[in-house]
């Protein structure tokens, strides 16, 4: 068979097929009709490509789809007389639904596909498209009083409306497909904010903010026939809907606020956000952001970039992270860090808090799927937060969404997580960072690091421990400040830390040891001074080793000052903590313990 002979049997067995499923999901025939034709065109176009292809109306369905949701001008099907009562039911129930809902519905009910391959073109696991055609047809049964069996049958109905659309024949596309291939390249320029890709999901699902274009670039791009990014971008349809957010409150009803390309206003979305874009030269972004119904305040945001290439995006996915474990506000703290696995190229979580009344706790997650990044953060005001495991599988739920249009396959898979030292905070590497700082009494102010230093002599040592570590021939301190300057404060408040690095881990052993015997027998050599609340810690297997005490010195008949000092070793290197406290601001006991162990944490960065 002739090339021609076998594009216009293509074209003929399946050109009305399209156009209904274009129309079923838009309710705009028009816009159905138009898009259905340009997407045959770009066919002809690609037909050494797409005539060997195991289901070439799938190749030609995506982009049918996709022109045609851009194109659609709202719920237009009520200002056409063209079509009966019923048509208006059947689009109104499918109108209630979300757009990922409809699509897989549609897929499954009208296309025919079955479930494993609705899930692999919507680029979602089969669980997950599973539970939205559930939904779906659950919702527009009880629409249309029919059993969600008979759905296909009222789907069918639409086809009746088709009469008024007329496509062209096999030869005139193939006649506009030539033309295309002779300019080869066309010189395109996509602008941001211009014609809506969603406008009409958004008519679909009231109460959401119209996404335009802009929801696919940031900035103009040249666009070939080759190799569109219009057609490969992730879109309003890949991000998180109100039934996957509920992993971040189960308890509790969810709707999505708005969705937005992060164009307008400063960009800053979440807390800690540093800049607009984590990329800032990546091809596009897409932000929504939820609210949950009920007495507790549960919020949450999405941003997915998409960046120009994978080394761009590993870049961009580091910065994201950075911003929240070096985040630097008053009385929040990085509490915990879970590496995630089975999701994407690489995954992590985060958990901060500000230690306020009413406490909030933030639960951050971040994954990169090829050249795309995504992350959530969820926001829990006076509540318990998510527990790990359902920030994960949210997490595993957004990077599903996003596989098929990431250049990535299989990135989401069962997750798994386990507790990690927090990633590198920007700040001087092997040494606490603001964020890892928890809160002191009931002071307002944050805290504020110096400088790195030398460590030499060191700032943190006190006369119990005398810990001297060019003395002790560390090859390498170093040594940083944390005040609150900003706050009512006497001047010797504050936290210094300070490490040294040997030249083997045994004589790093033989320094800590020695330090752990002078602290002991403190008392004895200065009597103005009491040593209580010792703890000591030793697990070989697990790499931890760390001492901490509380020291009280008398420094007149009226006058104490209490330290709290903490040693901690991993590997070969050896950091000591002390803080100075004020009388009625001070840190408790087991946070301190907390710190000196975040303190080994930030060790490990040195041997990473």
């Amino acid at each position: 068979m002739l090339r021609e002979e076998s594009f216009d049997s293509f074209y003929q067995s399946t050109r009305r097929t399209l156009l209904l499923q274009a129309f079923a999901l838009t309710g705009d025939l028009a816009a159905a009709q138009s898009a259905v034709k340009d997407a045959y065109i770009s066919a002809w176009h690609h037909w050494r490509k797409v005539a060997p292809l195991e289901d070439r109306e799938a190749w030609v369905r995506v982009r049918a789809w996709q022109q045609a949701q851009r194109r659609h001008r709202g719920r237009i099907w009520h200002r056409n007389k063209g079509i009966t009562d019923e048509h208006r039911r059947i689009l109104d129930g499918l109108a209630k639904l979300t757009s990922t809902q409809r699509r897989t519905l549609l897929l499954v009910d009208l296309a025919r596909l079955s479930p494993a391959s609705a899930a692999r073109e919507l680029g979602i696991t089969q669980d997950v498209a599973a539970g939205h055609h559930q939904a779906a047809a659950t919702a527009l049964a009880a629409h249309l009083e029919t059993d969600p069996a008979l759905l296909r049958a009222f789907l069918l109905r639409l086809d009746d409306a088709l009469d008024q659309a007329t496509l062209p024949r096999g030869s005139i596309v193939r006649r506009a497909g030539r033309k295309r291939r002779q300019l080869n390249t066309v010189a395109a320029t996509v602008v941001a904010v211009t014609v809506a890709i969603g406008a009409g999901a958004v008519a679909y699902e009231p109460g959401r903010s119209a996404p335009d274009d802009s929801l696919r670039m940031l900035r103009p791009q040249p666009v070939t026939d080759t190799a569109s990014p219009a057609d490969t971008l992730p879109t309003a349809d890949n991000l998180l809907d109100e039934d996957q957010i509920r992993r971040l409150g189960l308890d509790k009803e969810w709707k999505v606020e708005t969705t937005h390309a992060n164009t307008a206003g400063d960009g800053i979305n979440s807390v800690c956000q540093q800049a607009r874009y984590a990329d800032p030269d990546g091809l596009a972004a897409l932000v929504r952001e939820f609210e949950a119904k009920g007495k507790v305040k549960r919020t949450a945001v999405q941003t997915v970039e998409i960046s120009e290439s994978i080394p761009q995006a590993k870049k961009g996915y580091r910065t994201t992270l950075g911003w929240y474990a070096g985040c630097r506000l008053a009385r929040l703290q990085l509490l915990d860090a879970y590496q995630v696995n089975n999701i994407g190229a690489e995954a992590g979580v985060l958990t901060l808090r500000v230690w306020e009344k009413p406490i909030t706790t933030y639960s951050v997650a971040v994954a990169r799927t090829g050249a795309v990044t995504t992350t959530t953060v969820g926001k829990t005001v006076g509540a318990k937060p998510p527990p790990a495991r359902q920030i994960t599988q949210s997490l595993a739920d957004s990077v599903s969404m996003l596989c098929a249009r990431s250049g990535s396959t299989g990135c989401a898979k069962r997750p798994t997580y386990r507790m990690v030292p927090p990633p590198p905070s920007g700040e001087e590497r092997g040494l606490l960072a603001v964020a890892d700082l928890p809160p002191v009494g009931n002071v307002e102010r944050p805290w504020v690091g110096t400088d790195a230093s030398s460590g030499r002599p060191n700032p943190s040592m006190t006369t119990c421990d005398r810990a001297n570590f060019a003395k002790a021939r560390a090859q390498r301190t170093r040594s940083r400040t944390f005040l609150i300057p900003e706050a009512k404060l006497p001047a010797r408040f504050g936290l210094s830390e300070t490490y040294g690095r040997f030249r083997t881990q045994k004589a790093a052993r033989r320094f800590l040891d020695e330090v752990r015997s002078r602290v002991a027998s403190c008392e004895d050599r200065d009597l103005a001074t009491n040593v209580t609340s010792a703890r000591t810690v030793r697990n070989p297997k697990r790499g931890v080793d760390w001492s901490a005490w509380t020291l009280r010195t008398e420094i007149s008949e009226r006058e104490a000052v209490r330290f709290r000092v903490g040693f901690v070793r991993i590997g070969r290197t050896v950091s000591q903590l002390t803080f100075v406290s004020a009388p009625k601001d001070d840190i408790a006991g087991p946070r301190f313990d907390a710190l000196v162990q975040r303190a080994g944490d930030r060790l490990r960065e040195l041997d990473a």
